[in-house]
């Protein structure tokens, strides 16, 4: 009977865990504690990566503590895990009712995940539940991002005489009127919130963003720097330091700002990690050496760094290149002994890890020993230390298909025996962020005009059966395009199409970078010159025969058009 007893009673006791209301984490109570303490004090330093450990241990013990619940997915969102932030948030929704505290963090992982709509809806709950200034600072962001200025902007006028000092909310309006209103028209709340917070990162970045794009990069770089000075760990405001300096034609300053583009705290689809687990090439001979250069940012960019891949074939004694899958055809062409692999990315706990498959397989059964890997838009950095450094390889770089090349030709003679010009007006990126950046269809009327001396040819990738429909309702010209070609999927019919044309006008996008990468005359038009000019402002100093048509300070592509129909004849008629 006593034994029976004493079963029941060992059934029963509970674990001092559990006497003070925790669950039985199988740790001890100040074990508990101690980790509870050392995750707070951690993220209190910011130092996410040391926080969480800590904190799930204490989260075994206390699965229904909201607030630790909170800081466990704020923690996770700041180390780019936001996925599973959302998840531990709607695990605390479940347990309470919506505090300011998880809806704040809610709205931040929303608008970090580019969920806009949703970050609309908890924004709103939240500023009606808890007014506060950096709350509808969030708020008109979210509403940034479905492209609502005008519900930005008269929410955040209304709300201003509220929070009169709050330099976010003059900040967060000064970006809004300039996406809806123009630069200028923005300029004096960007002066209001440098008044209330002239060291604020944000705000210098975003006033920086005002000159960039008045063609004023001298005061442009100022501000950056200013804001790499006063926000060093923070990657941003290096890339637009060193893209200032590139636009400067001081190279030597901008290389070692533009390696902060990899930082893994950066957005998802903004830097990867390499699983190949090589040490890095620093610069050194490459006399006799294996060394694997790897793919990194858009496929425009990995095409326009990949113009000093030939440089690199002629020094090495074997050169790996891991590229992007529709790029493997083109680079084995020009690359004959080169081993080149297309990457894999595979994604985890918010982050990208980038393999190339093949060249790793080789690697694991000892069949290649790579000495040094580079990160592709590193490798000319050790080169490109000067403008007048930089110079486009006597052998060009992309070579189109011959059988390809052949089938476009004899298609492109059907049409008439004029020139034929290469067209491309936009990014395939569109956002009114950057819009100012591209012509509008409107403004092409001076190309248009020389219809009768020339076959204007389609580069445009995409969706573009309005956009053409508009050239020929407003000019009355047939823009001939490629039906059967899928232009972004087919790099290869990119190259071949652009082999057989006099002459492309492009935006600073990717059709234009295959059309100078392929060595065919290409005319470039943006609002004001791109970072990768590396400080000359006329020509793309890595092309056989590029140029750039830009903008001084006032953006009006009616005088671009012009100069580029100028071009044309110059070039052609």
């Amino acid at each position: 009977m006593q034994q029976k007893n004493r079963r029941k009673q060992a059934k029963v006791q509970k674990t001092k865990l559990e006497k003070v209301g925790l669950a039985n984490a199988g740790v001890s109570l100040s074990a508990v504690r101690k980790a509870l303490k050392a995750g707070q004090q951690h993220a209190e330093r910011e130092e996410w990566e040391k926080a969480l450990p800590h904190l799930l241990v204490a989260w075994e013990a206390m699965p229904e503590d909201v607030p630790l619940l909170t800081l466990i997915a704020h923690s996770l969102a700041r180390l780019g895990v936001r996925e599973h932030a959302l998840a531990v948030l709607e695990r605390a929704l479940t347990v309470t009712e919506p505090s300011e505290d998880i809806l704040n963090v809610m709205l931040n992982l929303a608008i970090e995940m580019e969920m806009s709509s949703v970050a609309v809806q908890v924004g709103e709950q939240l500023v009606t539940a808890y007014p506060s200034a950096q709350h509808y600072v969030n708020l008109a962001t979210a509403y940034t991002g479905l492209g609502k200025f005008d519900e930005s902007i008269d929410m955040l006028q209304q709300v201003l005489p509220l929070f009169p000092e709050s330099s976010d909310l003059w900040n967060v309006l000064a970006t809004q009127v300039r996406a809806r209103d123009g630069v200028a028209a923005a300029d004096v709340f960007f002066e209001e919130a440098l008044r209330l917070s002239p060291n604020d990162l944000k705000i210098l970045s975003n006033y920086a963003i005002s000159f960039v794009q008045r063609g004023k990069f001298r005061q442009a770089l100022e501000l950056n720097v200013r804001a790499v000075e006063l926000n060093p760990e923070v990657p941003e405001p290096h890339i637009g330091a060193a893209q200032l300096y590139f636009l400067d034609g001081q190279l030597e300053k901008g290389w070692p700002h533009y390696r902060h583009r990899l930082n893994p705290r950066r957005k998802q689809n903004q830097t990867q990690i390499y699983s190949h687990g090589l040490g890095s090439w620093d610069g050194q001979d490459l006399s006799g050496k294996t060394l694997l250069v790897c793919s990194e940012q858009g496929i425009g960019d990995e095409v326009m760094f990949g113009n000093y891949l030939p440089f690199l074939y002629e020094r090495v004694e074997k050169l790996i290149i891991g590229c992007e899958r529709r790029l493997v055809s083109l680079y084995q062409r020009r690359f004959p002994n080169a081993i080149v692999d297309f990457h894999v990315d595979q994604f985890k706990q918010g982050y990208r890890y980038r393999h190339f498959p093949n060249v790793q397989k080789m690697m694991q059964e000892g069949e290649l020993q790579p000495d040094f890997a580079i990160n592709l838009a590193d490798a000319p950095g050790f080169e490109w230390s000067a403008t007048d450094k930089i110079k486009p390889h006597l052998e060009g770089f992309l070579k189109a298909c011959p059988v390809r090349a052949s089938d476009i030709r004899k298609r492109l003679k059907t049409i008439s025996a004029k020139p034929k010009v290469g067209l491309a007006w936009r990014s395939g990126i569109v956002s009114q962020q950057r819009d100012y950046l591209y012509s509008s269809i409107e403004a092409f009327g001076p190309v248009m005009e020389l219809a009768d001396k020339v076959d204007f040819i389609n580069l445009q990738y995409g969706e573009v059966t309005e956009e053409l429909a508009k050239f020929k309702t407003l000019y009355g010209v047939d823009i001939h395009n490629f039906e059967d070609i899928d232009l972004k999927a087919d790099i290869e019919a990119n190259v071949a199409i652009a082999s057989n044309l006099d002459l492309v006008v492009s935006s600073c996008s990717a059709p234009g970078m295959f059309s100078l990468s392929s060595g065919c005359p290409t005319i470039l038009t943006s609002a004001h010159t791109p970072w990768w000019c590396f400080g000359h402002n006329e020509k793309v100093l890595f092309a056989k025969d590029a140029e750039f048509v830009v903008c001084d300070e006032i953006v009006d592509w009616d005088d671009i058009m012009k100069r580029v129909a100028g071009k044309i004849r110059e070039r052609l008629c």
